[in-house]
């Protein structure tokens, strides 16, 4: 399971009661028209896509500054899908991601915004979905015509002031021991010290969810840090990025309570998934020692009808 898993198993109601408790919802007030509809029904691979259109477009404008790229997701799915196609798809498949490779490449240079670059962010979305839920799109390598032009249309609402920073940028930033205790755990963006996620939705609601997840990614960043190496990163802010309606809203983390609040809170959260784990732990044991008296079982008939063919 990963941290969002967790957060919406109907299994774990406790968890989302006690965030609820913890930390109130803040005001949001916000009342705009959306400014790029949906064209599809393909809203998975449309928000997954417009993840890396985001992401590399962040890039691009500064690259005077240091970003933390971090590894695309789609790198870890393209080393274990290669193996599943064989002589020509799979060097059909290489010559594609290699492609994307290097369009990539060229985008950073040129922030040119083209056909084939919005195509190449929905083959990479079709090869997050494997690594997320284990399947193979039927239409890897084929993109919707509709679904670029969304996508182009969702890159026109981007206020790129809004995504300037100062000292840091974190693209897809996962958070030490504290996404492993989790079973995984990535978010969107930091930028300085604001930690965003991108909503791609046509309804301008700010959802429990969100702030479930968001305070969510904060505590597991006082747990492990950020990508392993900076766990002195400071995030005193939240948000989130209303993809079609081009608003990013934010709130200071002060505004849901104080260090100690946060840092008691920790303290329970982690002691929620130890004794996730330990019960784990507890039923992997019992499995085992089930299967091993199968095993004894299996091996004593066995024995027995040798006994019976010898004599």
């Amino acid at each position: 399971m990963s941290l969002t898993s967790y957060l919406t198993d109907p299994d774990h109601p406790d968890i989302r009661q006690k965030f609820r408790e913890e930390f109130l919802r803040p005001p949001f007030n916000f009342k705009n028209d959306i400014k790029a509809p949906p064209l599809t029904k393909n809203y998975g691979i449309i928000g997954t896509a417009f993840d890396y259109v985001l992401r590399f477009t962040i890039q691009h404008h500064n690259k005077d500054k240091q970003v933390h790229g971090g590894q695309w997701v789609a790198d870890i799915s393209s080393k274990r899908l290669e193996k599943s196609f064989i002589g020509i798809e799979q060097s059909a498949f290489n010559e594609r991601y290699n492609r994307v490779k290097t369009n990539h490449d060229k985008y950073l240079k040129n922030g040119k915004i083209t056909k084939q670059f919005l195509a190449d962010t929905l083959f990479l979305a079709k090869l997050d979905l494997y690594i997320r839920s284990g399947m193979i799109a039927p239409d890897m390598f084929i993109e919707s015509g509709h679904d670029i032009t969304d996508l182009k249309n969702l890159h026109a609402t981007i206020n790129i002031s809004d995504f300037k920073f100062n000292d840091r940028c974190f693209l897809n930033p996962t958070f030490g021991k504290g996404s492993l205790m989790v079973g995984g755990a990535d978010a969107d963006i930091i930028l300085d010290d604001t930690l965003i996620d991108i909503k791609v939705t046509k309804h301008l609601k700010l959802e429990r969810e969100y702030l479930n997840q968001l305070i969510g990614y904060y505590i597991l960043s006082l747990i492990g840090g950020v990508n392993n190496e900076h766990e002195g990163t400071q995030i005193k802010k939240i948000g989130v990025y209303f993809a079609r309606h081009g608003i990013l809203w934010t709130v200071p983390l002060s505004d849901f309570g104080t260090p100690e609040k946060f840092e008691s809170f920790k303290t329970w959260f982690t002691k929620y998934f130890d004794n996730i784990r330990e019960e784990r732990l507890i039923e992997v044991n019992k499995e085992l020692q089930i299967l091993k008296k199968q095993i004894a079982k299996e091996k004593k008939k066995t024995s027995g009808t040798k006994k019976k063919a010898s004599r």
